[in-house]
């Protein structure tokens, strides 16, 4: 996915990292925080799932994308996985957003490491 206006403007007021995934839980975008945090390159990263990048039960991270949905807990801790294979204690943190007709997950990445 190009990297549409309203994403570069969602991600610039914040300060931790900042993704979005669609319906199947693969990341649509990644601004640079996201990217550099994680060690990937954007391209690379909107290749991967959300179970791709988080150590925990690969399931549960949808299944807090279901409470989400349901109008339940959109925050929770996980620990997410770099590219070069280590991982930090993450807080993620759901939101909806909408690209034009398009429902996607807003997801800011918060480290707990530091």
């Amino acid at each position: 996915m190009r990297e549409p206006e309203h994403f570069t403007a969602s991600a610039a007021g914040k300060r931790d990292p900042l993704f979005y995934l669609d319906g199947n839980g693969r990341v649509a975008y990644a601004d640079e925080r996201c990217c550099s945090s994680l060690g990937y390159a954007r391209e690379e990263l909107v290749a991967h799932v959300m179970a791709d990048l988080d150590v925990l039960d690969p399931d549960r991270f949808m299944s807090m994308v279901g409470l989400h949905l349901r109008g339940q807990e959109s925050r929770f801790e996980s620990v997410a996985r770099r590219k070069d294979g280590t991982t930090f204690p993450v807080a993620i943190n759901i939101t909806d957003a909408h690209y034009g007709n398009r429902m996607l997950l807003q997801c800011q990445l918060h480290d707990m490491s530091r």
